[in-house]
């Protein structure tokens, strides 16, 4: 084989291959400091034009790798998030939280949830529904929760490593922007993180657990209609949740 020959074998084709490699490397640009991607970036990156780093933003949007957001810009999208929840399903936490959370769930008549952090937001890994109900709530695995989410808040409020608001709220809605620091510091105040903002007339009640470390490794929480996380019907859901998540933690090695 000629030197030239070598060469050419080496490089990537410039059909599908080259496209692989470029959408790889686009979604290389984004991490936990650089949540989000604007087209002079990427046409500078790969040292394309503004229409081609434009069309590909779009590809890897349409097929759910990216997702757009306001001001032109796009940050890593739903099918990722999906993935990535899949790999983390063989954690270790998801798999001491499973006998827990159905546990709960059957204890409650209320449907359980496990989040993971991801860096930048909360990740729905696991979801237990309680049996002999007619109709249940429901979290879709790998679903990213919102940042006034009840997962999203327990999470912010004890991370030992506070990821600062403003970026977490870069991504965020302008209502949200508002609301999140003062559940943030309700949440701690209260032990225990709630959200009405799942849909109208449900909501969400959460807590943390805890590895050896000391770390928030999880959160536990439970979807219910609105009106039964309200007084002294939600203190008792608080309580159950609580007691759930100390069990995790202890099965995690904390001793805190």
């Amino acid at each position: 084989m000629s030197d030239t020959a070598r060469a050419d074998a080496g490089k990537p084709d410039a059909g599908g291959l080259q496209v692989v490699s470029r959408a790889a490397q686009i979604l290389r640009m984004l991490d936990a400091e650089h949540t989000e991607l604007r087209i002079n970036e990427v046409a500078a990156e790969l040292e394309i034009g503004r229409t081609s780093a434009h069309r590909y933003l779009q590809s890897l949007a349409a097929e759910g790798f990216l997702a757009r957001v306001g001001d032109g810009a796009y940050r890593l999208g739903p099918l990722l998030a999906g993935l990535g929840a899949a790999m983390l399903a063989s954690n270790r936490v998801v798999d001491l939280g499973r006998p827990l959370l159905q546990e709960l769930a059957e204890a409650t008549g209320e449907t359980a949830v496990l989040g993971i952090w991801t860096g930048t937001n909360a990740v729905a890994v696991l979801c237990e529904e309680p049996r002999g109900k007619s109709v249940n709530m429901t979290v879709r695995i790998g679903a990213p929760l919102q940042a006034d989410s009840a997962q999203g808040i327990a999470f912010l409020a004890h991370l030992r490593e506070q990821p600062t608001v403003e970026r977490v709220l870069r991504r965020a809605t302008d209502a949200q922007r508002e609301r999140v620091p003062g559940l943030v510091e309700e949440a701690r105040t209260r032990g225990y993180a709630t959200s009405a903002s799942v849909l109208p007339g449900v909501a969400a009640i959460a807590v943390p657990a805890f590895d050896s470390s000391g770390q928030v490794a999880a959160t536990v929480a439970l979807v219910a209609a609105s009106s039964v996380l309200e007084g002294d019907a939600r203190e008792a859901l608080a309580a159950e949740l609580q007691a759930t998540a100390a069990r995790l933690s202890a099965q995690l090695g904390f001793s805190g």
